[in-house]
């Protein structure tokens, strides 16, 4: 209820939003364009829109851990399978060189762009669970050992662990190269 400058009462219904407001004047009636007052709309939408922010649950920031081996001398170093172990390092220009088992010769050593890895790495994945059933069970888990060389991009070993996660692949390690691996990307044309 609102009592108005002439002095009559008016019942305003709380729900409604919007109030049309028509001038009115003694004797002839002349009919003007409504103004709307909007106020009330106004108010709802911000109720809303705080309601809305504080009921949202923002996107999480994510973060993988990462385990890295121990500083210094290592008494017992880990043992892994030869036949399903494969080594990457990645290089310079986006390109991934890697090896099967234990680097034996420089033949052995095989180039790839980052981007068309991840065939290399399933039919890795298939040999090792094809592995006869005298092995171990985590030797028919692909293992991976990822060696950055000092020129190569942090996108790529971002891209590499990636990977990782996409193949599902458990048994995986960020490990220093040796300068003998060093050397051998080196004397390798890319």
């Amino acid at each position: 209820m609102w009592n108005n400058p002439t002095g009559s009462i008016l019942f305003i219904n709380p729900h409604v939003m919007a109030e049309m407001n028509l001038p009115q004047k003694g004797g002839k009636r002349k009919v003007a364009a409504p103004r709307i007052d909007l106020t009330p709309m106004v108010d709802l939408g911000f109720l809303l829109i705080t309601f809305f922010m504080f009921t949202t649950s923002l996107a999480q920031s994510r973060k993988m851990e990462i385990n890295m081996p121990a500083p210094g001398p290592v008494e017992h170093p880990t043992a892994f399978p030869e036949e399903s172990t494969i080594t990457l390092l990645p290089a310079a220009n986006h390109r991934v060189f890697y090896y099967e088992g234990i680097l034996k010769t420089d033949g052995q050593m095989k180039s790839s762009p980052v981007a068309s890895l991840r065939p290399v790495l399933q039919q890795k994945q298939t040999q090792a669970a094809s592995l006869p059933g005298s092995f171990s069970p985590q030797a028919h888990q692909l293992h991976v050992l990822i060696k950055p060389n000092s020129d190569s991009k942090y996108a790529d070993l971002v891209n590499l662990m990636d990977e990782m996660l996409i193949l599902k692949i458990d048994y995986y390690a960020i490990v220093d190269i040796t300068p003998g691996e060093a050397s051998l990307i080196k004397g390798i044309p890319q």
